[in-house]
């Protein structure tokens, strides 16, 4: 069942304009897990709260959520260790989110002011995904992250997003309404700047590199929220959470923490640990080093669009190191293994 079936034919089903086929195929698909089970109850609970605003006969449901996919752009989505072809996929409680609000130009569904819509936006990887938050505030994706944020901030006494991932933040000015970046461990709030966060949960560390302006960095301690450190411009913190660390620095070279979103991978003296990390986010593959001697490396170079094989032969250049990609195979659900790059010691003849 392709997401685009689905998505049309329970939008559909809200207005009771199903035919017996389509009733046959919705019943199946709800009827196949648990999740698509609760998927529906949850689009059909936010569908009812925003009936009260939505006049019968008004709404063209299938129009509205073709015109809803095209303004809100395409989101692509690559689920980690597995690898799909770049499709446009948006949760249908997205959908019915942006379509209830095109077609009554409302900004938020509210539940007395207590209620909040959210989206979520996802960066396939490769991709870098650049969107536009209600308030002003610019976000850059990069490749693999996910975004959570508020359709709108009228009703809220402050903004809040929640990051999985990196991404760049240039933040529209409120001083009434000031803004957080939540992490897994530790939150940002940011008074009107740019900065960048790298925080994926499964990793054990994140940095937070500020451009300009100034931003506080804060944790959960004993149920209460606590300043642990404060960044001015240049600042970079890095916080390590398997040795419990924050360490703060002034970079000069601030742009390799940022020039991502402009299509630049930039390494400073970087370890071959920190750049696979970098690399496997990136071509979603996966590495392995069979000589530790490599670990010892450290690598300055800047990187624009590469192919993987070109930027493993330039890495090779100022290294004993080769590499062997083992392509990807088909699983039993048709979906493909991730490739697997294979790096060691140049081999000498004797």
């Amino acid at each position: 069942m392709e997401n685009t079936e689905i998505e049309h034919i329970i939008a559909k089903s809200f207005t009771k304009v199903l035919k017996k086929h389509e009733q046959v195929i919705l019943n199946e698909w709800i009827g196949e897990s648990s999740e698509n089970r609760d998927k529906y109850d949850n689009y059909k609970q936010l569908w009812e709260k925003s009936g009260a605003l939505i006049t019968p006969g008004i709404v063209d449901v299938e129009a509205a959520l073709t015109k809803t996919k095209k303004r809100i752009g395409e989101f692509h989505h690559r689920k980690r260790r597995r690898f799909y072809a770049p499709a446009a996929v948006i949760t249908l409680l997205i959908s019915i989110a942006f379509l209830v609000k095109y077609a009554i130009n409302s900004n938020v569904l509210l539940k007395g002011n207590e209620e909040i819509v959210f989206q979520e936006v996802k960066a396939a990887y490769g991709t870098k995904t650049k969107l536009l938050l209600a308030d002003g505030t610019n976000i850059w994706l990069n490749s693999g992250s996910t975004l959570r944020f508020p359709i709108s901030f009228n009703k809220a006494k402050e903004r809040r997003v929640y990051l999985d991932g990196e991404g760049y933040f240039e933040v529209a000015k409120d001083e009434s309404k000031p803004f957080f970046v939540n992490t897994k461990k530790v939150n940002v709030k940011v008074h009107g700047t740019s900065f960048n966060v790298s925080s994926y949960d499964d990793y054990n560390s994140m940095s937070v590199a500020l451009v300009d302006g100034k931003v506080s960095l804060i944790q959960k301690y004993q149920g209460k929220q606590k300043d642990i450190m404060e960044l001015k411009s240049l600042d970079v913190a890095t916080c390590n959470f398997e040795k419990g660390t924050i360490n703060r620095s002034s970079e000069t070279k601030i742009e390799k923490y940022t020039s991502w979103k402009d299509g630049y991978m930039v390494f400073y003296g970087d370890s071959i640990d920190y750049i696979i990390k970098r690399l496997e986010r990136w071509y979603n593959i996966d590495i392995v080093i069979e000589d530790e001697e490599l670990l010892q490396y450290a690598f300055t170079a800047t990187f624009r669009d590469e192919p993987l094989e070109q930027m493993l032969d330039l890495l090779g250049l100022s290294s004993p190191m080769e590499y062997k990609i083992i392509p990807s195979r088909k699983l039993n659900d048709n979906t493909f293994s991730v490739r697997k790059v294979i790096l060691s010691k140049k081999r000498t003849n004797n």
